[in-house]
């Protein structure tokens, strides 16, 4: 009886537990998940639970295999569909690469929705929200892409740069989803306004604090040979610093939205939340103003542990040893920790393009190239 409760509370044993048995598959598989304690990191054991407590709220790989609403390999692609001013949303979000990150990640085809009608949004409970922000309703919206999306896709994306609000309960919400027809509504509204607004007016208090009296004051001639010089100089720079800021805005929203899209289009194929190890399908970070902040979702790492790639590969029926050699070139530009993650993750497992990290000439050092 001791010897099983001390197996309950080793958190290892139960993440192999969740992993499910992996007796008669593929050598390839076996390898792309061994040796996980290596590879793969805890997460911090909330005050006053077991690592028994966070294995129960853990769903487990034959769970999912339950959860999975669809036969794997069966569906053709996650489609995306952009409401509203897609200008807009174009400005606002690098469309392309991000949905670049997200079909090399889930390892399936991801394509824009094309031929369909468009939503008129004064036709969706348009309103203002309590701040004064211009809101649709969310259901109006889930209501109309359940008339023109693809049952044979494997879910379908919306994304928009306009507020939401629910039916009930709460002022906004950045996302609603409808799991029964595997279709999600995401805006860009919410993301780092907490953060712009107290940055705002931060700026706006140093620019206030440069206006001051000059100690000395400049003389009438001295004054009007300097002001349009002065005049243009301020103009240009404050342009530079908006522009820079716009771009760096952009690449930050880019780069979440990267998270946001991965995580919930596993959690529409029917995945759930992973406890045990680091994982972006960890529970969102709790916050200080969390509730404000959707972009709390950046704590977590764009990496799945053994649990949900395990999931992933019962998704896609992909190649888990193939999908490490693939992420790296995408993900290099923005993620470089995760990048460096799959380097030594090749390494570890042996695969020949790992070869490089030990030896940058391993030609020359097995067939004495260049030497007689």
């Amino acid at each position: 009886m001791a010897l099983a409760d001390d197996s309950l509370q080793d958190p290892w044993s139960l993440v192999r537990l969740a992993m499910g048995s992996l007796a008669g598959e593929s050598w390839r598989l076996k390898q792309a998940l061994a040796e996980p304690q290596q590879a793969w990191t805890l997460r911090q054991l909330p005050r006053g639970s077991t690592w028994w407590d966070q294995y129960k709220q853990t769903q487990t790989f034959d769970e999912f295999k339950l959860a999975l609403p669809f036969r794997p390999n069966t569906m053709t692609a996650v489609q995306v569909v952009l409401v509203g001013d897609e200008e807009d949303l174009q400005q606002r979000l690098h469309l392309e690469k991000i949905l670049r990150h997200v079909e090399e990640f889930i390892g399936l085809r991801v394509e824009f929705l094309t031929d369909r009608p468009q939503l008129r949004l004064s036709a969706a409970g348009l309103r203002k929200s309590a701040d004064d922000v211009e809101q649709v309703g969310g259901h109006f919206v889930l209501a109309f892409l359940q008339g023109i999306l693809d049952p044979r896709s494997v879910c379908t994306l919306a994304l928009t740069s306009v507020d939401l609000y629910p039916p009930q309960m709460y002022d906004f919400v950045t996302g609603m989803v409808d799991v029964t027809d595997r279709v999600g509504l995401y805006s860009t509204a919410r993301y780092f306004k907490y953060q712009d607004s107290s940055a705002t007016s931060q700026t706006q208090e140093e620019q206030a604090s440069l206006v001051e009296e000059p100690q000395d004051a400049p003389s009438e001639d001295q004054v009007s040979a300097t002001d349009s010089r002065t005049n243009s100089t301020v103009i240009q720079e404050v342009s530079k610093s908006s522009a820079e800021e716009e771009t760096q805005m952009k690449l930050k929203l880019s780069v979440t939205f990267v998270k946001v899209l991965v995580r919930e289009t596993l959690k529409l194929c029917g995945a759930k939340e992973c406890t045990l190890l680091s994982c972006l399908m960890n529970p969102l970070p709790e916050t200080e103003n969390s509730g404000l902040q959707p972009e709390v979702v950046n704590l977590l790492p764009l990496s799945l542990c053994c649990i949900c790639l395990r999931k992933l590969h019962w998704l896609n029926q992909s190649d888990l040893l193939d999908r490490y050699g693939k992420l790296p070139p995408v993900l290099s530009g923005w993620f470089w920790e995760e990048t460096r993650w799959l380097w030594m993750r090749q390494k570890q497992v042996g695969m020949p393009t790992s070869v490089c990290l030990s030896n940058p000439k391993p030609l020359e050092s097995k067939f004495k190239i260049g030497r007689d």
